[in-house]
């Protein structure tokens, strides 16, 4: 995808390098996209461009995050974990921060994707990332992700449709900061 500065990943790999995140390629799995740890993004050259550059985005996002606020990231995650093993009370509330948490990765997506140059694919990349959330939703309630290309397939008839509503995300700035190293992230999605 081309936009006045060029093509999407490339400007997006640009931007992300600039604020100290190594973006790399590396031959995975096919059901991994991608994963993170802070100081870098490695994206699965498998994939095409368009899905990676989103991929990237909201990684970076997720990056911002995780290196702006950590604690209040791990709180998240662990929370989820936690919640999957213990009382069902705490499940919902658990995953409504998670979902919060992946929205706000989408958030700062959106608003780099204008940075670079690139609002016009930010209508396209709402619709991946709201379909994606959706998705991982349904993995961490019933331990099995559907299966992507079914699914993203179908998410798109729904919206084009107008059966599924897609909320924009509202761009949030990304300010300087410092990557700090977390636990590798992995970006998953389930392909049989």
């Amino acid at each position: 995808m081309a936009g006045p500065g060029g093509d999407l990943f490339d400007d997006l790999e640009r931007f992300v390098s600039a604020h100290g995140v190594q973006v790399r390629s590396r031959k995975m799995d096919v059901e991994k996209p991608g994963e993170f740890d802070g100081p870098s993004i490695t994206i699965n050259p498998v994939h095409n461009r368009e899905a990676l550059s989103y991929y990237l985005a909201h990684s970076f996002g997720s990056i911002y995050q995780w290196s702006t606020d950590f604690g209040h990231a791990q709180k998240v995650f662990e929370a989820l974990r936690k919640a999957k093993k213990g009382p069902e009370s705490l499940f919902e509330p658990a995953l409504e921060q998670w979902r919060v948490f992946e929205q706000t990765s989408s958030d700062h997506a959106v608003w780099v994707l204008g940075e670079v140059g690139h609002g016009d694919a930010v209508d396209p990349y709402t619709v991946f990332f709201r379909a994606d959330i959706e998705a991982m939703t349904i993995f961490h309630r019933t331990g099995k992700e559907p299966r992507w290309p079914d699914f993203f397939a179908d998410w798109k008839k729904g919206v084009e449709k107008g059966e599924i509503r897609v909320d924009p995300f509202r761009p949030k700035p990304v300010l300087r900061f410092q990557p700090v190293r977390i636990e590798k992230q992995e970006v998953l999605q389930e392909r049989d």
